[in-house]
């Protein structure tokens, strides 16, 4: 579920927060010697840990306790034995399942294991009393909407672009690859409702009431977005919250906490109708990032369920940075982030997710009734 980089800011340092924010399920590769024993593989996995991790400062799990259990276990395994190979894969889900790191993930590479993996969030949620299946809102959108809504499609996403009732702008998208789509030279129809869609936004004055972004089920993407699409409704810079840095190896080596902004687009003169983003369980990564950037303007709400949980910046070449991605030659890949985010109010949402302005649980039966509570929610706000 995740992205690539960047370009917006006020700062070298801002600019390096943007380049980071990014979540794209795959990881660069500063690699070793390949392990040829559990022993090293345990080594250079806790070790990698150790170094790469951003979230030790506020971690609950007690990384020296891990090595302290788990090192005589994997000195025991056989790296031959293909029951201890599998042995292994259950050590390292034991080992990490209370990483709050949303983005946190490994991939096996070793023949063996290469349908095996290890996600700790996913596990956890799937355990929790509110988990439901994702669910392709779109089916029930698509009936709300006036007729000759406009829908695009490309490689990477799909937008859709209508009007609700004539006087409320609707624009959802699948995953945070707008920009990619914008500026490509392959065919694509995205472009078309991209320039629609910013259109109606510059319109002064606006012939709508508000506006509705919906990331339902939006898993993230490139970075590049963030202020491609937030910098046409702010006439101002808004602060959405900070990022913080590993500066070396040492566990807690890390850089004060930097602000992160959205900046206005030149010539931009925003929006002064309400802005309501729509989220769930699912709405991941830079998904959050655009909830929490309209959760500070102030003509913005959140409406839904709290989101995934991933805010922690992901960069996915982990040799330009002291944390993040790291691999075990022909064993593993590790996805983690590269920097942890935080909240405008001090707080780190990692694993716990961006918390709505107004909480609408997902309900099974009113959409299989063709009802949309969350949409319904926000409707409401224009009454």
């Amino acid at each position: 579920m995740m992205a690539r980089h960047t370009r917006y800011i006020i700062s070298l340092l801002t600019l390096l927060v943007l380049f980071l924010y990014s979540c794209k399920k795959e990881t660069g590769s500063t690699t070793v010697k390949a392990p040829e024993n559990f022993s090293e593989v345990f080594d250079q996995f806790w070790n990698n840990m150790n170094k790469r991790y951003v979230f030790w400062k506020e971690e609950r799990t007690d990384w020296d306790e891990v090595h302290r259990k788990y090192k005589p276990l994997f000195d025991a395994l056989d790296f031959h034995d293909a029951g201890d190979l599998k042995r292994s894969v259950q050590y390292f889900r034991e080992m990490t399942a209370n990483l709050m790191d949303g983005h946190y993930y490994i991939k096996f590479t070793h023949p063996t294991l290469q349908d095996s993996s290890v996600y700790p969030s996913q596990e956890r949620k799937r355990r929790s009393p509110w988990y439901h299946n994702p669910y392709n809102y779109s089916k029930v959108v698509r009936y709300k909407l006036d007729p000759n809504y406009n829908v695009g499609v490309d490689n990477s996403t799909s937008v859709t672009l209508g009007t609700i009732r004539q006087h409320i702008l609707y624009f959802s998208c699948s995953y945070f690859y707008l920009y990619d789509a914008y500026t490509s030279s392959r065919s694509n129809n995205v472009k078309p409702v991209l320039d629609l869609f910013f259109n109606e936004l510059a319109k002064s004055p606006s012939p709508y009431k508000g506006v509705i972004i919906d990331l339902r089920g939006n898993g993230g993407g490139d970075i590049s977005d963030l202020n491609f699409l937030m910098g046409r409704l702010t006439a101002t810079p808004i602060a959405f919250g900070s990022t913080r840095y590993k500066t070396g190896a040492g566990r807690l080596e890390y850089t004060p906490w930097i602000n992160s902004f959205i900046t206005p687009l030149k010539g931009s003169k925003g929006v002064d109708i309400p802005v309501i983003a729509l989220a769930d369980n699912f709405s991941a990564s830079l998904a959050e990032s655009v909830t929490m950037a309209i959760q500070e303007m102030p003509n913005g709400k959140f409406i839904g369920e709290s989101t995934w949980g991933a805010n922690g910046p992901y960069a996915s070449n982990e040799a330009l940075y002291n944390a993040g991605p790291f691999e075990l030659n022909g064993f593993m890949k590790v996805q983690t982030a590269s920097a942890a985010f935080r909240n405008m109010n001090g707080s780190i949402s990692e694993s716990v997710g961006i918390v709505p302005d107004l909480l609408v649980p997902f309900d099974p039966i009113a959409m299989q009734d063709g009802r949309d509570p969350i949409l319904e929610a926000a409707l409401l706000q224009f009454e």
